[in-house]
Formats: C-alpha cells, sequence, structure tokens
C-alpha cells in the first residue's frame, strides 16, 4: 500500500509546474519544522556540531531553511523521476564549468563524476547521463518494490546503473578504462572495512576510499557536481568544479581528506541545499560517543 501511494503521488506531482511544486515544498518543510521529528533531529545536531561559529539563533534559522529545501526535495521527485526526460532538462537555466568535462574527455582518461547530496543530484545524474557515456553507482532502496521505478527514472537519460558491490566496482574501472565518465556519491557513509575517517566541517567522518583509489589508480579527471536550486521555483543551475590540485599526488588517507575538504567547499555555497537530515556521522572513531 505504501509504495502504491509513493507512486501515485509521483505520477500527480510530475504534472505539476516546479513553482506550484515547490511551493508544495515549502509548507512540507513548515511541518518538518513545527513537528518533532528524526529528520528535524538528526538536522538539528549536524547543522550545531558543523557550525560552531554560528550562534543558537543562527543556527535555527539555517536548520529552518534546511527544512524548507528538504520538502523541495521531496515534492520535486515526481517531476525527477515521472516527467519525461526533455521536460526535466528544460529546468537547468544554466551551466557553470562544463569545460572541465570536456578537456577531460578529450583526453580519454575519464572522468569521476562525485555528485555531493546537494541541491538536486539526481537532475545532477540525468543532465551528465544525457550529454556523456555515463555507468554510476546504485544502491536500492530498502522499499524493494520501487526499486524498478527509480531505476526506470534513472537510466531514462542513458545512464548504466550498477550495484555497490565488486561487480559495479568493475564497472566503474572498465567505464574509466574506456574513457567513459563514472559517476558515484563522496558523502556517503561506506559499509565498515571501506572507508576512513576524514575531516568534515572539522568533524572525523567516515569516508568512502573508493573515489581516491580509482582517482589515483586511473589518473583520470575528478569532477564535482551540484543542481543549485533556484529561488521561487525558477529552475536549477549545474556547477562543476575540478578537485584541488595536487589530488593524484598524494597518498590515500590525504586524497580523502582533500575529497573532503572540495565537497565541503561546494555544501558552503548553499549549506541549506545540503542533505543535513542524513547521518553523516553515524560511525565514529573508536572509543566516540554515538551522536544521534
Amino acid at each position: 500500500m505504501k509504495i502504491q501511494l509513493l507512486k501515485i503521488v509521483i505520477l500527480l506531482t510530475s504534472y505539476m509546474p516546479l513553482k506550484v511544486a515547490h511551493c508544495i515544498g515549502v509548507f512540507i518543510g513548515w511541518v518538518y519544522q513545527v513537528k518533532p521529528s528524526k529528520m528535524k533531529y538528526v538536522a538539528g545536531v549536524n547543522i550545531k556540531r558543523c557550525f560552531p561559529e554560528l550562534n543558537e539563533e543562527q543556527q535555527a534559522t539555517m536548520l529552518n531553511k534546511t527544512l524548507i529545501e528538504t520538502g523541495k526535495l521531496l515534492s520535486e521527485m515526481g517531476i525527477m523521476w515521472g516527467r519525461p526526460a526533455a521536460s526535466v532538462l528544460q529546468l537547468v537555466k544554466s551551466v557553470e564549468g562544463e569545460e572541465y568535462i570536456h578537456d577531460a574527455m578529450s583526453r580519454g582518461t575519464g572522468v569521476l563524476l562525485a555528485m555531493p547530496h546537494t541541491g538536486s543530484w539526481e537532475l545532477t545524474a540525468l543532465y551528465c547521463a544525457r550529454h556523456f557515456p555515463m555507468t554510476t553507482l546504485y544502491r536500492p532502496p530498502k522499499l524493494k518494490g520501487f526499486d524498478s521505478k527509480i531505476r526506470k527514472a534513472r537510466q531514462r537519460t542513458g545512464a548504466e546503473l550498477v550495484p555497490t558491490d565488486v561487480k559495479g566496482v568493475r564497472a566503474l574501472a572498465k567505464a574509466l578504462s574506456n574513457g567513459r565518465m563514472a559517476g558515484l556519491l563522496p558523502d556517503q557513509e561506506p559499509g565498515k572495512g571501506n572507508g576512513l575517517f576524514a575531516p568534515f566541517f572539522n568533524i572525523a567522518a567516515y569516508t568512502t576510499t573508493l573515489l581516491p583509489r580509482l582517482a589515483i589508480k586511473y589518473d583520470c579527471q575528478v569532477v564535482y557536481a551540484i543542481a543549485e536550486r533556484l529561488p521561487y521555483g525558477r529552475g536549477f543551475k549545474l556547477i562543476f568544479r575540478p578537485a584541488s590540485d595536487g589530488f593524484h599526488d598524494k597518498d590515500l588517507q590525504q586524497a580523502t581528506e582533500l575529497m573532503n575538504r572540495d565537497v565541503e567547499e561546494l555544501v558552503r555555497l548553499h549549506p541549506e541545499q545540503y542533505q543535513w537530515i542524513y547521518k553523516r556521522f553515524n560511525t565514529q572513531p573508536e572509543g566516540e560517543p554515538f551522536i544521534y
């Protein structure tokens, strides 16, 4: 029943103009503001720890803005997953830094596309898969009956989705070897034994090492990409940025730390659009208390 309801919601919202969907998202965010929830609690903990330079009032303001943006994220899912691809891509109003990808692709070294959880990462992936040959990691949702819907939506602009296992990693490596684009999420907690602790907003965060491992091994260009949500439902701005200099010359620990610093710089552009509702610091260094 829950799966069918979600499918109906996605179908209905896919027909809405983005402005209308985002108005609904603002209302959803307002409900999150006034109603106690695990989502609100986690976001509050993250913001308090990551922005100690802000006073309590400023932290509360950022939390409220974050919940509004989370509401917009939810209300735009129907558009991202259910609307024809050409219509969705028309929501991209400007693109900054795409030349970094074209330059790297022209060298035939392949491109590692890192898509942090900020803005509309669904749109980022759809846009890149339409313009470049792209293989990307995919973790099936907990609602198994929803898997086929998401896979169909994410593959409709040409992306090749591969599982988050050894087979999927091999597919990414093959894509890079063939000068293609490989997409992954740089800020999702990896499984035990697949990461290192590296500072993120000056907090030890258990971080995936897959991206730096692939970058170092295949000497490929790393490019970060986000889709910034424009105000008043006007659309989105895509931003591409190359990894900081020296990424390939560092050891794994240093490269992982550099990756987190690069992601942090992107998040700070519009911190309220980051997914603070995610338990980014769920895994703590040995001896440290659980923060959530």
